[in-house]
């Protein structure tokens, strides 16, 4: 009975202890957790989600989105105050006007040669049409100056870690970052990862909707022929140590070329369709169906000067369903008797 006792009273001061235990630990980890800012937080929920992604196998595309929001959510918060910072400035406020102008002029130029593509004409004619280009445009526009805006970030990311290990020495653990901002090292490395890590998935995503023409040319054939050439002298020189690797490599390339011919394929849609919808735009709202020159019927017109005019037709056998040709203007007071 007493050996009872004993046990019972052992096993009650463990479980005591156990509670304790467990909750100094559960208050460290609150503590811990509180002292990270929200930046920081969001990281630390990125990295664990990154780790069952890895380790558990899932294949689901809400949880990737989940993950990489959480990523892009403290990259934001922390860059966002800075750029504030520097757009009150005088001289961040030139360099931000600056850096819009040179893509809004790249934009407009883009949005010109499309409208030309497509009419055959100079935009100046069609300024209607050269904005609804432009708007067309946007989603190229954006993913192309966020990604790379985040490999600007990626490529200065190394000189700002190689600083703050150099600084360490010194007692001095951050430049910009506020005094409680804990653990300023490790959060620039795996801020520097998770920004990799956005512009790699920008860049696939892109490609894969179809928004950049990164894949659309033949410009990856010679890469294709080196990897080639390469794998032909490695057979020759060593061709017993790499018989067992051949069908490995040659099932990936055979993968790595159909991904890079589907982002093709993609891209080359998109910009079909971008075509399609400017061609639809410029026949039912920018060309007129009345006017002072003279036209044939189910055809409509755009004004291009006081001498020509821009025909445009419906032509399903045409690659954009329509049919453009310069015509001159022959109305009642430029050598014309009819008028539509």
């Amino acid at each position: 009975m007493e050996r009872f006792s004993l046990i019972c009273a052992l096993y009650e001061e463990g479980k005591r202890y156990g509670r304790r235990l467990v909750s100094k630990k559960r208050i460290g980890a609150v503590r811990f957790w509180r002292s990270l800012s929200f930046a920081q937080r969001c990281y630390c929920i990125a990295t664990v989600l990154l780790v069952l992604y890895l380790f558990l196998d899932i294949n689901s595309s809400v949880f990737e989105l989940t993950m990489f929001g959480f990523a892009m959510a403290g990259i934001t918060n922390e860059i966002w105050p800075r750029f504030i910072t520097l757009w009150n400035s005088l001289p961040g406020k030139a360099l931000i006007l600056f850096v819009y102008a040179v893509i809004a002029n790249f934009a407009l130029a883009f949005a010109s040669g499309l409208v030309n593509t497509v009419t055959g004409v100079s935009a100046d004619a069609l300024p209607y049409s050269h904005n609804f280009a432009l708007i067309l445009s946007l989603p190229t526009w954006f993913f192309a100056t966020t990604i790379a805006a985040l490999i600007l970030v990626t490529l200065f990311m190394p000189a700002y870690l190689f600083i703050l290990i150099c600084l360490k020495p010194f007692g001095r653990e951050r430049l910009w970052h506020a005094k409680h901002y804990r653990f300023v090292l490790s959060t620039a490395l795996i801020r520097y990862i998770w920004t990799f890590a956005i512009a790699v998935q920008l860049v696939v995503l892109s490609s894969q909707i179809g928004f950049l023409d990164l894949f659309s040319s033949d410009e990856g054939t010679p890469l294709i022929t080196v990897e080639r050439t390469w794998k032909g002298n490695s057979d020759r020189n060593d061709a017993p140590r790499e018989s067992a690797n051949v069908d490995d490599n040659e099932q990936l390339e055979a993968d790595l070329t159909a991904l890079l011919d589907d982002a093709g394929q993609k891209s080359l849609r998109f910009s079909k369709a971008q075509r399609d919808l400017l061609a639809a735009f410029i026949y039912r709202f920018e060309a007129d169906s009345r006017s002072r020159c003279a036209h044939p019927e189910q055809t409509r017109v755009i004004e291009l000067n006081d001498y020509e005019i821009l025909q445009i037709a419906v032509s399903p056998e045409s690659e954009n369903g329509y049919s453009y040709s310069v015509e001159p203007c022959r109305s009642a007071a430029i050598g014309g008797d009819e008028n539509s």
